[in-house]
């Protein structure tokens, strides 16, 4: 990081019998370190499975050729408890650009939850950029609010510390709402009850709001009724005509159907979601 130089001289003297000072003004300068790395993620926020692309700028602010440049990214590796997991897989090849000209592929070479890149030599004010992906995998927090904080650490001959930058990626507030339907009994024959069961599962971090069910029965039951979670659901909170049922119709009902429960396990890492869930039962005569 840039080092601000700040600098004030004095001057004392004499003049005859008397004597005197004087202040020079704050001369500045900016010092650079020799190595200076930033990174950045395309996109700041994830969900499971997602491709997160990084891209890591290092420059070379000193007037020697830097030799025996490496990066090294941790991955996003984070201790729970008493395990240690990483909840980003990279994925080969990355891309190495100098003063914004490509110049090759580079592979990674992945070991202890870390991905490290050889990138040589860089040339006295030269910019070297590397752009690498990584997925999402089952050791990312996905409960609402978790990050992944991913850090790269950049080292070359004659740096006696390396360099580091970091990045920090938002898990994505969404809903992810699947639906499975069911009838009983079966077989069923003409004049009996059927019921049809909606179970309808959410398996984001926020709930699914304002839900709206739409079915166009055949053959259209009659005499029907509509529960939610056990609950009956007044006539007037729905419409049914032509063996078509809209749930609900108007402002008067709402339905919610809650988010999953995520939990990371403090020994192995895994997250195990447990899906929020809606139950809506259609009762009718065949």
């Amino acid at each position: 990081m840039p080092t601000q130089i700040r600098n004030q001289a004095t001057l004392a003297f004499n003049y005859g019998t008397a004597s005197g000072t004087a202040v020079s003004n704050v001369a500045t300068a900016t010092l650079l370190d020799p190595l200076a790395v930033s990174k950045r993620a395309l996109g700041g926020t994830y969900r499971a499975g997602d491709t997160v692309t990084y891209t890591v700028s290092v420059q070379n602010n000193g007037t020697a050729t830097l030799g025996g440049v490496t990066l090294t990214d941790d991955l996003g590796t984070y201790t729970v408890g008493t395990g240690t997991f990483t909840p980003l897989n990279y994925t080969d090849p990355a891309a190495l650009y100098v003063d914004g000209i490509f110049v090759r592929e580079l592979t990674g070479t992945v070991s202890d939850g870390s991905v490290v890149f050889a990138i040589d030599a860089l040339a006295p004010g030269a910019n070297a950029v590397v752009i690498y992906n990584t997925v999402v995998n089952g050791f990312a927090p996905l409960a609402e609010g978790s990050e992944i904080t991913n850090t790269v650490a950049v080292s070359a001959l004659g740096i006696a510390n390396p360099v580091t930058a970091s990045e920090t990626v938002t898990v994505a507030q969404y809903a992810d709402v699947r639906i499975r339907k069911d009838m009983s009994p079966d077989p069923v024959s003409d004049g009996d009850v059927l019921t049809y069961t909606f179970t309808i599962t959410n398996y984001g971090n926020a709930p699914a709001t304002d839900v709206v069910l739409t079915d166009a029965f055949s053959p259209a039951p009659s005499g029907i009724t509509v529960t939610v979670d056990g609950a009956l659901v007044p006539v007037t909170s729905y419409t049914y005509s032509g063996g078509v049922l809209t749930l609900p119709s108007g402002t008067d009902y709402s339905m919610t159907v809650p988010a999953a429960t995520i939990t990371t396990d403090p020994t192995t890492g895994a997250v195990t979601t447990t899906p929020g869930m809606l139950t809506v039962t259609v009762t009718g005569t065949i």
